[in-house]
Order: structure tokens, then sequence, then C-alpha cells
């Protein structure tokens, strides 16, 4: 019979790549909304602007990258708990931030550093502590 109990683990390697994974997918998806959404005609009106997204490839890669992040965090969350791994993608924050500064040219002033420093920390913090999830019901006993 399963063990219905929460089990504690440690962030194994199969755990730490879909994490990583999901980072990376995050990231690479929100650049690619940025970059499709600067190649938009500069129009108020709605319909205009719904025929160039329909027109513009760049946002067929976006949803492609956003549907390949969906099923790694389904992966993800079968492994771990939510108040674990959210806080860990939080990571994208940061590379968002990076890439935007080297690519699009945005500006990281001192309080967006202090914002990053914080980000750093609470991952840190939430990565060194348990995480729980519950036993897997097709699992043998």
């Amino acid at each position: 019979m399963p063990d219905p109990t929460p089990h504690t683990h440690g962030l194994t390697r199969g755990l730490a790549f879909g994490l990583a994974l999901a980072v990376i997918l995050d990231t690479a998806g929100q650049l690619l909304w940025k970059f499709a959404v600067e190649r938009l005609p500069d129009t108020p009106a709605f319909w205009p602007t719904i025929e160039a997204v329909a027109q513009q490839p760049w946002f067929l890669a976006v949803i492609a990258v956003f549907l390949c992040q969906l099923f790694v965090w389904l992966k993800v969350l079968e492994n771990a708990d939510l108040s674990f791994a959210q806080p860990i993608t939080s990571l994208s924050y940061l590379t968002v931030c990076g890439f935007s500064w080297m690519l699009f040219d945005d500006h990281i002033g001192p309080l967006k550093g202090v914002g990053i420093l914080c980000v750093l920390a609470g991952v840190l913090l939430i990565s060194r502590g348990k995480r729980q999830t519950h036993a897997d019901p097709d699992a043998q006993a």
C-alpha cells in the first residue's frame, strides 16, 4: 500500500535540472516576448495590433517556449512542493534583468541591484530548506 505521508528529500539532480530549465525557458520566453513586441507597429488600435501579432512569427516562438515551460513545470511540481519550487524560479527575474540590460539597453540602477541581491538571498535561503512532496501513489511501497 502506498505511503500517503509527505517525504522530505534533498534537491535531486533531476529536480535541479527541471528548475534550471524552467528558469531558462521563462527567461527565453520573456526576452522573445519583448523582441516580438518591439516589432509591432506603433498603433493604439486594438484590432490592427491583433492582426500584427497574428502575422508576427516571433509570437509563435513565444507560445512554443511557454508551452515547453508548462510541461517542464508540470514535471517539477511532481517532484517538489510549490512553496519550494516557485521561489527558486524567481531566479528568472535576475536573468531577465541581466539579459534585458545586455540586449535591450535597459537601465539597472542601485535599487534594482538591491532587489537582485534580495532575490538571490531569498533563493539561497529557500534552496537550503527542506522540501516536501507526497509519495507517488503509483509507486510500490
